[in-house]
């Protein structure tokens, strides 16, 4: 997957153009970095777009689109998703990663046996809680150094160390 979705427009802002943006993580900064962006549902409808503007509002954020330049014009893109094209992600420093890069990792135990994939990110706050889902169960996985043992993006892989409490049963 090239283009990574960053948020959804949800509404226009104004008479100008503008529109609301929810972003899909809590880096409000990151959207700062982008300025060519692509619009659209899927890979194959997404047209490019360049972003004149882009600023806070609240919990949301408020972007503007070039040539974007009435409500009217504004009108035709609420409801569509912004992607990124994943080159355009700066370089993390080595142990922290994008959201994209942990979803849908495969996830195993010290002992090698498999848990299911990752299919969600909870923010909590002190750290990430990742949610493991396989067959119906359920595992909730926190991001901390004693229980995420190594991730490995090549391969697509986490381990992670059993603690107390961590494998009670949770069906779906």
């Amino acid at each position: 997957m090239d283009w990574i979705p960053v948020g959804k427009i949800t509404r226009t802002h104004g008479l100008k153009g503008e529109l609301k943006f929810h972003p899909l993580f809590t880096d409000r900064d990151i959207h700062q970095h982008f300025s060519h962006v692509f619009l659209g549902e899927d890979e194959d409808s997404a047209r490019p777009m360049v972003l004149e503007r882009v600023r806070s509002q609240g919990s949301r954020l408020i972007i503007k689109i070039k040539g974007c330049n009435s409500i009217d014009a504004a009108q035709k893109f609420v409801g569509q998703t912004l992607s990124v094209h994943r080159k355009d992600f700066k370089s993390l420093p080595e142990g922290e990663y994008y959201w994209f890069e942990i979803e849908g990792l495969q996830v195993y135990d010290e002992q090698g046996r498999y848990h299911g994939a990752i299919t969600e990110i909870i923010q909590t706050g002190s750290n990430d809680v990742y949610v493991v889902q396989d067959q119906g169960r359920e595992l909730l996985l926190p991001m901390i150094d004693s229980v995420v043992k190594s991730i490995d993006l090549n391969q697509q892989k986490l381990v992670f160390h059993i603690v107390e409490g961590l494998l009670e049963d949770h069906s779906v």
